[in-house]
């Protein structure tokens, strides 16, 4: 159960088409493919696949150690998969992303270099070429990342509050942290709320959307007030909130799985780019808005894979699968506003404009990048977290790169001056100061 494939002193192998599948309960210590003392080995059409109910992250699909001649040809890992239901809400289907694939690829053991990229051709091991130092992209960055705090579980879901502080959450842990320079680390609330993105309102409360109940629950609270002082928000239809901004997921994954995508007047399929361009461009027929008015969270439908209740020993508050729930972290923009966003399936980014429903319009291709969260400062430069942070002008050129430890899966501007990018990776929070201010 914690090394599905092992190839332990063998040579002259052509292994063709393997799929590996490793389940949630054993998955957060196992490894997809195991190559130990090894040579000449092919590898072909590797699929590694965890599944999306995987609730914690692992290094690596594929581990090497002391071994030569490994050839990976076509590989691809991944941890998201269609799930149709019919319920309460009527049939549908939606695509199942788990924010926790495998950090890397290929990991060799003695060096601790990486492959970080989740789809490629080919591979050779080892590499023939020595390790390039880190990229710092010197346009942009003053400096190489630096540790700001370690020692979390799996962060995401974060936001940045008026004056600059930072606010993510740890959902294993059940925690919601702050940090800011003059404070430190702080846990702004440590009940089990289920919390798993958040954003900030103009009077500094925050908007929680959390994994609770059949739909899912989005509450609200002041940091610092009592635990009892929380104000769970109830959805409303979409009508306009004037002055108010929206609160959108900043990656979103559609592929049309378990849908039947053939136009029988054409027979022509339905293509990825049509498929998200269709999502994200619908207005969501409800929506959340905070106390103050001022945040409005766009709620789709909510798809629950299991029973509310511990039967079988199933998580105790079900499996809940939305794109406010799928995604990494929220990107907040008033109506009119240009914005960023992911196209998962497609691994690509996006640009454009939110409209006063909340639904996206203008829709162009941006960057064939995509990854798990995108960016962009007041210079209009963008960055795109996909392995390390790869750095775009506003025209879409690419300008630099900035290497990180591990993995970002989010990255958020904070800091006084909104000029320090938060690097979020499952167990440590990076940081690293720009030349422009940030904006989200």
């Amino acid at each position: 159960m914690h090394n599905e494939i092992k190839l332990d002193r063998v040579e002259n192998w052509d292994i063709n088409s393997p799929q590996t599948e490793e389940e949630a309960p054993s998955s957060p210590e196992s490894v997809s493919l195991e190559i130990n003392d090894s040579k000449n080995i092919a590898i072909n059409n590797y699929h590694a696949y965890r599944v999306t109910r995987s609730h914690a992250p692992f290094p690596a699909a594929a581990r090497v150690s002391n071994s030569t001649d490994i050839r990976f040809r076509n590989v691809r890992v991944n941890a998201e998969s269609g799930y149709g239901v019919c319920d309460q809400n009527g049939c549908g289907t939606f695509l199942r992303v788990s924010k926790f694939p495998y950090d890397n690829a290929v990991q060799d053991m003695k060096t601790g270099r990486e492959v970080r990229e989740h789809e490629f051709a080919v591979f050779d091991f080892p590499p023939k070429a020595p390790a390039p130092p880190p990229a710092t992209a010197p346009a942009v960055a003053e400096g190489a990342p630096r540790k700001v705090q370690d020692g979390f579980t799996m962060i995401s879901g974060a936001a940045a509050g008026p004056d600059g502080t930072i606010y993510f959450v740890d959902h294993q842990q059940q925690r919601i942290f702050a940090w800011s320079e003059p404070r430190g680390l702080v846990v702004v609330r440590h009940d089990a709320v289920d919390a798993v993105n958040l954003a900030v309102d103009k009077s500094g409360s925050l908007l929680v959307q959390s994994s609770d109940g059949p739909e899912g629950t989005v509450f609200s609270f002041r940091p610092g007030t009592s635990l009892d002082r929380i104000t769970v928000l109830e959805p409303q239809p979409n009508t306009p909130h004037a002055g108010a901004a929206f609160v959108l997921p900043g990656n979103v994954w559609d592929n049309g799985e378990f849908r039947d995508q053939l136009d029988p007047e054409t027979l022509v399929f339905k293509t990825n780019p049509q498929l998200f361009a269709e999502d994200v461009t619908a207005p969501r027929a409800n929506i959340y808005v905070s106390p103050d008015g001022s945040l409005v969270l766009p709620h789709g439908r909510v798809f629950r894979q299991g029973p509310d209740d511990n039967i079988a020993g199933m998580d105790p508050t079900g499996w809940r699968w939305s794109n406010n729930l799928d995604a990494y972290g929220f990107v907040t923009a008033v109506p009119g506003a240009r914005i960023y966003v992911i196209s998962g399936a497609e691994n690509r980014t996006y640009t454009a404009t939110v409209r006063p429903d909340g639904a996206l319009t203008d829709l162009q291709p941006f960057a064939d990048r995509g990854g798990e969260s995108v960016v962009s400062d007041s210079a209009g430069n963008v960055y795109v977290a996909n392995g390390q942070i790869f750095v775009y002008d506003r025209a879409g050129k690419a300008i630099g790169r900035i290497d990180v430890p591990e993995r970002p899966v989010q990255l958020i501007f904070g800091g006084p001056d909104r000029r320090t990018l938060f690097i979020l990776t499952h167990h440590t929070l990076y940081a690293v100061t720009t030349k422009a201010a940030g904006t989200q």
